[in-house]
């Protein structure tokens, strides 16, 4: 494997707004001066052993064998059982590489450890099946190209189920006993997902290269499926993209379980049409969880999700919360007009605003945010958010209740335009993100930040050892069982029945 190039980082130019935004009020999001939640403890260091004793004494591991191909009655049989390659998977990420996956299970004391995780959760019969020493690495190169890369969506989706019920079992993403405001949910009720750019082992675009000088020719192994992403900050990244979701509890070290992993598009849909783009992968992979987990209360995500996005998910009944999109222009939502007065409100920075036209030597447009005294839920058969606003005006205080999931006339077609009337889910905000709330609500996804950057780490120079991207789906799937078999045995989940 060759070590990774440098990232180039773009230069991203932001125009400054022609507009001034009056100060953040103190209301149902929060105030300015409000601290946020501190740290929480430390998590323990594990060593290499502790990590692989944990993943086999994971049960769901050995459900999960029901997704892995049978040994067919054709041909020479099988030297292992499925399970011995799928605990191989999930060692890759553990050990670096196949290779020294495969030396390792070469070793008496690390393949023990199998031979007794079999025994105790598939029985003697099963046990006494393994070989004296693991599968070598012809062995699982066969097995991974032959056997698992075909049914790696069946291992995806059986994969995800399990972890969704481990989640459940920890009392994550289930309903409070205590009344909880839904601008600030509790940890174990808030999903983290992001995307990240998997590195194969070579960034070679060509399979063939050619010495200008001296004409010799070379040949090079190319992952098809790769190509340049471009990441938050304006860095390219060559690689494949990977969608994950993921919930932790509050103040627990190790305590993170991922829900579920997707391949998701990054090239045009007419060179890679198999797989969904980023936005329409997460919501499909949203509301899944959703159905095995209702008492799931919001998502954090970054700004790859768009209006278009969140709506959905809003209607669905969650607080969708991302920041806001640089570059989004103010837009008129509604006037209000009163006996002796009248308001015009814009939405503006994610939040409602009022504007007023300050006349002087220059006319300068000016919002002022205006304080929620509520964020109000309404569940029909769609979901319905309100934010209950409070206009302080002269003549009166006006209490407004202003929608903040996309309505009916929201998704009419502008003749004039041809496009949606209002994208409300763009420009409004359920938790406006220069809020307390939002602020808490952002901290909580850079646990995501975390976990990518972990995988990263497992292998050497940050390159997942596999081309293609079903299989880097399979090794960041083994990974996964890796993390949340940890997570099982640090917080002491007794399995259920």
């Amino acid at each position: 494997m060759t070590a990774p190039k440098k990232r180039r980082r773009r230069k991203v130019i932001r125009k400054a707004p022609d507009y001034v935004m009056g100060a953040i009020p103190d209301d149902t999001f929060g105030a300015a001066t409000d601290p946020l939640p501190p740290k929480g403890p430390e998590a323990p260091p594990l060593t290499i052993s502790k990590r692989f004793k944990h993943l086999l004494d994971n049960p769901d591991l050995y459900a999960a064998v029901s997704a892995l191909p049978s040994p067919s009655r054709v041909g020479r049989p099988a030297i292992h059982p499925p399970i011995a390659y799928l605990v191989f998977l999930c060692s890759i990420s553990l050990f670096g590489s196949a290779r020294a996956t495969a030396s390792h299970f070469e070793e008496e004391q690390w393949w023990d450890v199998v031979r007794r995780g079999v025994r105790t959760h598939m029985g003697d019969e099963a046990a006494d099946a393994l070989q004296p020493t693991g599968p070598t690495r012809g062995q699982w190169n066969y097995f991974f190209h032959m056997k698992l890369k075909p049914a790696f969506a069946n291992v995806r989706d059986t994969s995800r189920e399990l972890w969704i019920q481990q989640a459940l079992d920890h009392g994550m993403m289930k309903e409070t006993g205590k009344r909880v405001s839904r601008s600030y949910p509790e940890r174990h009720q808030v999903i983290h997902a992001d995307a990240t750019v998997a590195c194969p082992p070579s960034s070679q675009r060509h399979r063939t290269t050619v010495n200008k000088v001296t004409g010799e020719i070379r040949h090079h192994r190319v992952d098809a499926d790769a190509s340049n992403t471009v990441e938050g900050g304006g860095t390219t990244v060559y690689g494949n993209k990977f969608l994950s979701a993921a919930v932790r509890l509050a103040n627990t070290p190790h305590s993170r379980v991922i829900l579920g992993i997707e391949s998701i598009r990054h090239k045009s849909a007419k060179r890679d049409p198999i797989r969904d783009d980023e936005g329409t992968a997460f919501i499909k992979l949203a509301r899944r969880i959703l159905n095995r987990a209702p008492g799931l209360r919001a998502i954090t995500y970054d700004t790859a999700l768009r209006g278009v996005h969140r709506a959905p998910l809003i209607a669905d009944g969650l607080l969708v919360f991302t920041t806001q999109h640089s570059g989004l222009a103010p837009e008129s939502l509604h006037r209000f007009e009163y006996d002796a007065c009248h308001h015009d409100l814009y939405v503006a920075e994610g939040r409602v605003c009022e504007r007023r036209l300050t006349v002087g030597g220059v006319t300068v447009t000016h919002y002022t945010p205006l304080p929620v005294e509520e964020l109000q839920y309404r569940r029909g058969k769609r979901a319905r958010f309100y934010h209950r606003v409070t206009i302080n005006c002269p003549v009166e205080i006006h209490t407004e209740h202003i929608r903040v999931d996309e309505t009916d006339e929201d998704r009419q077609i502008d003749p004039s335009t041809g496009r949606q009337r209002f994208n409300r889910t763009e420009h409004l905000r359920q938790v406006p993100p220069d809020s307390h709330a939002g602020r808490r609500l952002k901290g909580f996804r850079q646990d995501s930040e975390s976990q990518h950057s972990r995988f990263d780490q497992s292998y050497p120079h940050k390159r997942v050892p596999v081309y293609g991207a079903n299989a880097a789906l399979l090794i960041y799937i083994g990974y996964a069982w890796l993390s949340n078999s940890v997570t099982r045995a640090m917080i002491n989940l007794t399995p259920s029945a």
